[in-house]
């Protein structure tokens, strides 16, 4: 009986230290300064470890598909470009003042996992400002982001240039240029090619 009081009252010890801590205002909750040590390790291996939990038993769809990764581009390019970046494009003052920082994905899509990112851009982060993009989209424009996504790190400042053209698309320069040398038309009798 002695241990059980014993365990009783160290817990109700902790919890009352715990929440004296909560009430101080002691932690600093300021996005200004990046967290270190044991509350960095907590955070982002609970971040981690529940992403991962999460995600793992979800089935990846074939994310080649050419209109799909249109309009996974037209999605990122006006919803996730500022936090995530693009080729040709850097930081903003938006993602400059994340905290965490929102991944590069130019570089970081690489190293995701397919189901992971579908399950983070679908469900958000809590208090990291990712929103939860499944509240107003479907699965299917959810995984035509993550397939955009995907091809970002392969992904010249020109293509990504291209794809911003509402009018013109990668092939549609291609068969532009093919059109213009082939194009002849005729002023006065004689032929005139461009």
């Amino acid at each position: 009986m002695k241990i059980l009081l014993s365990v009783v009252l160290t817990l109700l010890a902790l919890l009352v230290v715990f929440l004296i801590f909560i009430y101080s205002g002691l932690y600093n909750v300021s996005a200004m300064n990046r967290e270190g040590g044991v509350i960095n390790w907590v955070l982002n291996t609970t971040r981690n470890s529940s992403i991962e939990s999460h995600s793992k038993n979800i089935t990846v769809p074939d994310l080649t598909d050419s209109s799909m990764i249109k309009e996974g581009f037209e999605h990122y390019n006006e919803m996730c470009v500022s936090c995530h970046g693009a080729p040709g494009i850097e930081e903003t003052e938006l993602s400059k003042g994340l905290n965490p920082p929102a991944p590069y994905l130019v570089e970081a899509a690489n190293f995701i996992d397919a189901r992971e990112m579908f399950w983070v851009t679908k469900n958000g982060i809590k208090m990291t400002g990712m929103p939860a993009w499944g509240k107003t989209h479907s699965d299917e424009k959810v995984w035509a982001i993550v397939a955009f996504m995907k091809k970002l790190p392969g992904m010249t400042t020109e293509e990504y240039q291209k794809m911003e053209s509402p009018s013109r698309t990668m092939e549609d320069d291609d068969n532009h240029q093919d059109e213009n040398e082939q194009h002849t038309h005729s002023h006065s009798g004689e032929e005139h090619h461009h």
